[in-house]
């Protein structure tokens, strides 16, 4: 896969925190929205404690310090520990 496909979801993933930080700061009304935060939500609490499992031996082989893979992880999930063990991405 491009560099370009990857770098895009890590743009989606920042903008899915940008979401989320906006639901706990100001809850959305629209239910529709509601729905689709609890999701992202739910997925990012349940989700990253699996990817970090996953992530920090990525880290390790790549050179990265257990903070920045942590970091970076927790920014952008899969979107960036996945190109980085595809080689598709530097540290």
């Amino acid at each position: 896969m491009k560099k370009m496909f990857w770098l895009t979801m890590m743009i989606g993933s920042l903008c899915g925190w940008a979401l989320t930080i906006s639901g706990i700061i100001k809850p959305f009304e629209d239910e529709k929205m509601k729905k689709i935060w609890k999701c992202m939500f739910f997925t990012w609490v349940f989700g990253h404690p699996l990817e970090l499992a996953l992530s920090l031996g990525i880290g390790k082989k790549a050179g990265l310090s257990v903070f920045r893979t942590v970091l970076k992880t927790l920014a952008f999930g899969f979107t960036w520990w996945v190109p980085l063990k595809l080689g598709i991405i530097k540290k």
